[in-house]
């Protein structure tokens, strides 16, 4: 069950309509940077910002 909700919270993050990329780049995250991604669902998101802030930064979840 956890599995589908997170698969479907994750369809729905990166659904085009919600404009996903520029939710993104609004952000400005840099390497190094933290950030706390609040109601997370299925973690689209915070994927998207541990790519961005790299090793040295942190998401938080």
């Amino acid at each position: 069950m956890a599995s589908f909700q997170a698969k479907m919270f994750n369809k729905k993050a990166s659904d085009p309509k919600n404009k996903p990329d520029q939710i993104i780049e609004a952000i400005a995250l840099r390497p190094g940077q933290s950030i706390a991604d609040i109601g997370s669902g299925g973690g689209y998101f915070s994927l998207r910002f541990a790519q961005l802030v790299g090793e040295e930064g942190r998401v938080y979840a």
